[in-house]
């Protein structure tokens, strides 16, 4: 019998096909490929369905998901407390999988891979998210929320943003109020709540992250640039995920982009300042990623917060985390490592709400 910990990879969507393909064909088939070769870890393939059933394949691909038994929750539940897993790596990325499946992995104390369910609800509401952050002094864009029936105070230019939606669907910018309600229109087919953001003049669009080490500091990781143009400024979910004709993620979008991104001192230190006040403010643990926008004077702006990793080879912090010298095993098998330690190292608790 083999001695090596159980890693249950968490998969699916209870919100949407869009979501259960970027889940599982996107992020998950990756990140389990690549860590076959290293024999590290039993990896148990856990699936979540649109159906609120839920499956265990022998591996993700289509004829292993498409043989696999269908399970109830309370049967999967039973699954799971068999597998006795040592940690939980969450690919899953609609709302749900982001909040209430990583809560219920922590109620089932199961360790759990990054960042924590409340972490993830915050970071999740873009508005939100940025009052936090701009509290621990993080400069951000001029924004308001609104809802339907309601028009923006400011005026263009201005980004509309679904306030709860990822993968930059949704988004649109306006520049004529001609073209507002067309934007209204198309985000609040996401959401019900709107961010209208102050469009931040294009100077540079950075992707910036933070490794938390074993000695709990935060390293700045090399940042990846994305290389617009004023005809095509902001980045949308078409640069990012190609789809099928339904519409569900199937690969990475070919994109302009360059890691690490040229960055002087100066700059690196601001990027290094935001990146660490943010990850403070949020709570976040592990890790965590940040979408900035540099304005045509240098001066960076949060604009949110990402903080789900994939750790599939071609995954933004592991692509970062390669920059510096440290490859996708050593990623995950630090991280993987620091969950199960986290159990061992938790005692018995007498006093706080935490425990």
């Amino acid at each position: 019998m083999s001695t090596r910990p159980v890693v249950l990879h968490l998969c699916g969507s209870a919100a949407s096909d869009y979501y259960e393909g970027l889940s599982v064909l996107v992020y998950a088939t990756t990140c389990l490929e690549e860590i076959a070769e290293h024999g590290t870890y039993t990896n148990v393939v856990c699936i979540v369905h649109l159906d609120g059933s839920w499956s265990f394949p022998s591996n993700v691909s289509e004829a292993a998901r498409s043989s696999a038994e269908h399970v109830s929750m309370d049967q999967a539940v039973l699954k799971i407390k068999e597998l006795n897993p040592s940690a939980v790596v969450p690919h899953m990325f609609c709302l749900p999988g982001m909040t209430a499946f990583r809560g219920l992995c922590d109620v089932m104390n199961i360790p759990l891979v990054g960042n924590p369910a409340a972490v993830m609800a915050l970071s999740t509401n873009k508005w939100q998210t940025k009052a936090v952050v701009a509290s621990y002094g993080v400069k951000v864009p001029e924004a308001e929320i609104i809802s339907k029936g309601e028009v923006p105070k400011m005026q263009p230019p201005f980004l509309i943003k679904p306030c709860n939606e990822d993968n930059s669907q949704g988004i649109s910018l306006v520049r004529e109020l001609s073209t507002l309600q067309n934007a209204l229109d198309h985000a609040f087919q996401f959401d019900h709540e709107l961010l209208v953001e102050r469009y931040v003049p294009l100077g540079r669009e950075l992707r910036v992250a933070v490794l938390e080490m074993d000695d709990m500091s935060l390293q700045l990781l090399p940042c990846i640039e994305y290389f617009l143009s004023e005809e095509d400024p902001i980045r949308t979910s078409e640069h990012k995920l190609v789809t099928d004709k339904s519409g569900k993620p199937v690969g990475f979008a070919a994109s302009g982009r360059k890691c690490p991104a040229d960055i002087d001192e100066t700059l690196r230190e601001k990027l290094r300042d935001l990146a660490t006040r943010s990850h403070k403010a949020l709570g976040c643990r592990d890790y965590s990623l940040y979408d900035v926008r540099v304005d045509p004077q240098g001066e960076p702006y949060f604009i949110e917060a990402c903080l789900y990793c994939s750790f599939s080879p071609k995954s933004v912090i592991v692509t970062m985390a390669a920059q510096a010298g440290q490859d996708q095993r050593t990623v995950f098998e630090m991280l993987v490592n620091r969950a199960i330690n986290r159990k061992k190292a938790a005692g018995t608790k007498t006093v706080g709400m935490k425990g």
